[in-house]
């Protein structure tokens, strides 16, 4: 590894810090042209006295759609699938896919969760999350597409979708006539010598896997799932997706490596993020399943990522195209953010208190979080950022923002607010103001880019 020695110590300080003689765990890998290293701490508690490595088996959740997504896009180079198939092509004759505007649904579409579907259907039961993820079965999946009703054309806005991926995996299933964890197996982990990443652990890998805990330190382990496997399935460790990475990153020869670079071409901008999670943001510039989260980017670097997580099981993988470089963020711990790790580690800045928690990211706005007032709805200012558009303008916290431009915000929802702020840098917005003492006030602000670490 190509990190100088001060750095190195700072996370091994950090991962140590944090971790040592706790029941969590960490591992971070980094590889570039130089080699690659783990740093790791912790306790795996799982019935053994091992502690985390880069062998330790974690639960990566939705970094899962990453391994979706080149499936299908080697199944395309094969030959196999086409990437504007209609969705339709490949499913029982009794499931009604929903179409807009005279389109159909393609295999791309749902690749770049541009589809039209919601993130999640509203046919899951079960008392909490894990019982509604774990039971969600094919024939739900069927029902909801069946009774789902597109409110714009497949193909021309991003939303990130659960089930739109968990289609896609479903249909490369029927298409290969195997499932899931076969064809993964198959085509990537033996190709990439990843024989420490699967879906269904064996005894053996078990032995390995670190224990989650819930809110109460009870053992969480991981997630069981049905349908939803292609979506946040799969098991893995920091050695073997420090393998995926490099082949990601080109920094090993790969079978995959053409595959995996039509994965990294952006063909959308997301506007929406995920509403549902307070300051997440957006996704930024969005590939097959990659995404920039609007991360800040050096001149010198071009970078991708993703994070994933269910229940306690939190991981991130990213890689720089540029310099060549590719980082692994594993953990069971819920008190920090494996993603903004992550990037920080991928931007090269150091870890602090603050980058634990968020990464410095290039945003193009006005400089406002936001949010609606539980009781009278009202949209409410709840942080401004520093050098902001809006700090420049004396926006402060508290403030109720009654119209953006000509439009009344009464009965507007968060996402269709955050929507109607949004524009190009350069651009202008008008907006009502109402202060905490009834006082309305109309101010003009210019839309530009700004830095943030939330």
């Amino acid at each position: 590894m190509g990190a100088d020695d001060h750095y190195l110590q700072s996370i091994e300080t950090f991962v140590h810090s944090r971790f040592d003689k706790k029941t969590d765990c960490m591992v971070i890998g980094l590889v570039d042209e130089h080699g690659s290293t783990t740093i790791s701490a912790g306790s795996l508690d799982n019935g053994t006295d091992q502690h985390a490595n880069g062998d330790s088996v974690f639960f990566i959740g939705s970094v899962s759609k990453t391994f979706t997504t080149l499936l299908f896009q080697d199944m395309v180079d094969r030959g196999e699938l086409s990437l504007n198939d209609p969705v339709e092509k490949y499913l029982p004759k009794s499931v009604t896919i929903p179409t807009h505007g005279g389109k159909e649904i393609t295999l791309l579409d749902l690749a770049t969760h541009t589809a039209g579907f919601p993130i999640n259907p509203d046919n899951m039961t079960g008392k909490d999350f894990k019982e509604q993820y774990e039971t969600y079965t094919v024939e739900k999946m069927y029902a909801f597409l069946s009774a789902y009703t597109l409110r714009r054309d497949p193909g021309t806005e991003f939303e990130y979708s659960n089930v739109g991926m968990a289609l896609l995996g479903h249909v490369l299933e029927l298409k290969a006539g195997t499932d899931f964890e076969s064809l993964m197996v198959a085509r990537i982990c033996r190709p990439l010598h990843m024989d420490s990443t699967c879906i269904n652990p064996t005894p053996q890998l078990k032995t390995r896997l670190a224990m989650g805990h819930d809110k109460t330190g009870n053992p969480s382990p991981p997630w069981n799932l049905q349908v939803y496997a292609p979506v946040g399935a799969v098991h893995s460790t920091a050695n073997d997706l420090l393998k995926y990475v490099s082949a990601q990153a080109g920094l090993a020869p790969s079978v995959l490596a053409a595959a995996m670079e039509k994965t990294h071409v952006i063909r959308h901008t997301d506007s929406r993020g995920l509403v549902e999670i307070p300051g997440f943001g957006t996704f930024g510039q969005t590939a097959m399943d990659w995404t920039d989260r609007g991360a800040f980017q050096p001149p010198s670097m071009q970078l991708l990522g993703h994070a994933g997580g269910a229940g306690s099981y939190h991981a991130w993988v990213g890689f720089d195209m540029k310099q060549h470089r590719g980082v692994v963020v594993l953990s069971t711990a819920n008190d920090l953010s494996v993603e903004a790790i992550g990037w920080t580690l991928l931007q090269q800045k150091p870890l602090t208190p603050t980058s634990t928690k968020d990464f410095e990211r290039e945003i193009v706005g006005i400089g406002v979080a936001l949010d609606l007032d539980k009781q009278t709805k009202s949209l409410v200012i709840t942080k401004v950022f520093a050098n902001s558009p809006a700090a420049q303008a004396g926006l402060s916290p508290g403030l109720i923002i009654q119209k953006i431009g000509d439009i009344p915000l009464d009965g507007k929802t968060l996402a269709d607010s955050i929507k109607l702020l949004r524009g190009s840098a350069g651009t202008k917005v008008q907006l009502v103001l109402i202060d905490p003492a009834g006082k309305t006030n109309s101010v003009e602000i210019t839309r530009q880019k700004f830095l943030i670490v939330q």
